[in-house]
């Protein structure tokens, strides 16, 4: 038995128990066939090896090999067992017996030179290598082979080296580049290393993500970024397109966050033939929240796509970058609101962002799109989006209704029809026709097939109601949807809190309630400064609808970033209405202020207390009990 001077490694000895009970595991679906005696040995060998018996698995494993020399893997099993330079003598003489009979295997001869280098004989292992290389100079795999066997013994410079000489041989500057760029990152030359990455890549370009994934990995060290982006500058530079290039170029800048800059690499660059890749950075952008440079990325990929199924995924995924950029984002978390989320009450508060070129370019290429993609549902969707956009940014209602129009008259598909004919209904009330919303909402009706109680036919006459300013009409109408809704349905629920506010706040005929439900129409037509000012206009005690008119007017005056006002509101409200069930939200929006608008958490806490002592049922106690504490105790 041939005695060891060490153990297997743990890791190596359980990744070849892995792959040897893989390969069981797939055997015993196979037609049964007898064994042979060496079969039998082998799997001997693998049961010891699953009980930790290294030396006798080796042991049964060089039986093998002496029976059946050409059987090379066995050799390299042994060594798999043997690791390290303490059993490289008791390899180097199996090797030299095998090397006997297998003297032209190139294999076997460069790992002889491996245990020659860890025996610290290193004159004698590069000689080895000089030979087998002399041999053989214009052999590709040669060069490679030795490569290995020249890293695992840990030769490094040597390896650099022989695969520079190798390129002379070959008669190609470029030959090995991939090689090379992972020894060099292996000795931390990230310089070396993405030259050599850089011009692999170029003259693979199916390796892409494979090579932008190693340059990833360099990024995370000092210095590498700018010494990566060099590169690119140099390869850049030289004759060619460079396709593959300027995608991981992309890539890194993205994983950098220069999303700019991302975006620009692609653009300033022709990858029309690399579509599907422009795409996945594109996705990556948007991922990242950087709306503008993935728009630019999906209007330039609606532009050069000539595959119409992905044009259409671009322009939607287009519209949607204006939809979540033009959401204005609130600066701090607020506990409190006015009615949140309900649809009677919303107030969608969007503004055309500051200077973007592509807005107006993507505007005018939605107006073609029914032409670029006929009745797609992609193509509908997209040009729903852009109708909203219309909407409720540019302020250009006309175009929306054209564009809601053209979207119910022309899909196929009935939810994209039911959302655009609502959006109809509700465009025509921004316009301020409520006579050309009711007709839109008889169409949606009809033409679908709807019942009139459905209650997403109520809710939109619910909004018409509003508009018209009838409150008989639309107190009806309310009782209406809480016969036709679920009380399990947001819908539902929405609806009586609009209920209880109108039956809360006198008689139908009182016109403080006119004057609030013609504020509401206001808002509905995005007129915010006019609606503050009916708002304002309602005075009265906490009985009527006065307090909840000053509330509205506070939230309309934040969601405006009108800090100064809304100060101003919130005092006045504290001073006017001591008793109102709002004076909650008021107080919580006032600490609010301090403690995140004028960094005086302090200040915060008296407002806070006093909504918990005197306020005890309001919804939001207990996240409000969680911030009160986190104040108390940061401050103590």
């Amino acid at each position: 038995m041939i005695k060891l001077k060490s153990r297997l490694s743990m890791p190596l000895f359980i990744g070849l128990l892995l792959c040897m009970s893989l390969a069981q595991g797939q055997s015993q679906f196979l037609p049964r066939k007898a064994s042979s005696p060496d079969k039998i040995v082998e799997q001997r060998a693998n049961s010891l090896i699953r009980l930790g018996r290294i030396e006798e698995a080796v042991d049964l494993y060089l039986e093998l090999l002496y029976k059946n020399p050409k059987n090379i893997n066995l050799y390299f099993r042994v060594t798999t067992l043997l690791p390290g330079e303490e059993n490289a003598q008791t390899l180097l003489l199996i090797l030299d017996d095998l090397l006997e009979t297998k003297s032209n295997n190139a294999r076997l001869a460069a790992d002889r030179g491996r245990l020659l280098y860890l025996l610290d004989r290193k004159p004698e292992a590069i000689d080895d290598w000089k030979k087998l290389i002399e041999a053989a100079s214009k052999d590709r795999l040669r060069y490679t082979t030795i490569t290995n066997a020249m890293l695992q013994a840990g030769a490094t410079d040597e390896a650099i080296q022989l695969l520079k000489d190798g390129r002379l041989s070959l008669s190609d500057t470029h030959a090995f580049a991939y090689d090379l760029g992972r020894i060099y990152a292996a000795k931390h030359n990230y310089d070396m290393a993405s030259k050599e990455y850089l011009t692999h890549l170029d003259l693979n370009p199916g390796m892409l993500d494979h090579v932008s994934n190693q340059l990833i990995r360099f990024l995370k060290n000092d210095g590498a970024f700018e010494l990566v982006d060099k590169n690119y500058d140099i390869m850049l530079k030289t004759p060619g397109k460079h396709q593959a290039l300027v995608l991981s170029r992309a890539k890194i800048l993205l994983h950098q966050k220069q999303y700019e800059r991302c975006a620009s690499t692609v653009l300033s660059s022709d990858v029309s033939k690399s579509i599907k890749h422009v795409m996945s950075i594109a996705d990556d952008l948007a991922a990242e929240q950087a709306w503008i440079p993935a728009a630019d990325l999906y209007l330039y990929i609606s532009s050069n796509s000539n595959d119409k199924k992905q044009t259409g995924a671009a322009l939607l995924k287009l519209a949607s970058t204006y939809e979540h950029r033009l959401k204005r984002e609130d600066t701090y978390p607020t506990l409190a609101g006015y009615f949140l989320g309900n649809r009677f009450l919303d107030l969608d508060i969007r503004f055309t962002p500051g200077h973007d070129a592509s807005l107006n370019r993507t505007l005018k290429l939605y107006d073609s799109l029914q032409t670029l993609l006929p009745r797609t549902r992609e193509a509908f969707q997209a040009s729903f989006h852009i109708a909203e956009i219309q909407l409720t940014v540019n302020g250009d209602v006309d175009r929306a209704i054209r564009g809601f129009e053209n979207i119910f008259k022309n899909a196929r598909q009935r939810d994209i029809k039911l959302q655009s004919g609502k959006r109809l209904v509700d465009a025509w009330l921004v316009r301020g026709d409520t006579t050309a919303a009711l007709r839109a909402l008889e169409q949606v009706t009809r033409n679908l097939n709807m019942d009139e109680d459905d209650p997403q036919i109520v809710a939109s006459r619910i909004k018409i109601l509003i508009h018209s300013g009838d409150i008989s009409a639309l107190k009806k109408e309310l009782l209406n949807l809480s016969g036709a809704a679920s009380p399990g349905d947001a819908i539902f629920n929405d609806g009586m809190e609009l209920m209880a506010l109108i039956e809360g706040n006198g008689e139908l005929d009182d016109p403080q309630l006119a004057n609030y439900v013609k504020a509401e129409r206001l808002i509905g037509q995005h007129k915010l400064a006019e609606a503050i000012d009916v708002l304002l206009l309602i005075d009265g005690p906490a009985s009527s609808i006065a307090d909840e008119a000053a509330v509205r007017a506070t939230q309309i005056q934040l969601a405006l970033h009108n800090t100064t006002e809304a100060v101003d509101l919130m005092d006045k409200f504290l001073d006017t209405y001591p008793e109102t069930d709002w004076r909650a939200n008021i107080l919580i929006w006032r600490g609010e202020h301090l403690e995140f608008v004028e960094n005086s958490p302090k200040a915060a806490i008296p407002y806070y207390e006093e909504v918990i002592v005197n306020h005890p049922g309001y919804l939001g106690i207990q996240e409000l009990r969680v911030r009160l504490r986190s104040l108390i105790g940061s401050g103590s």
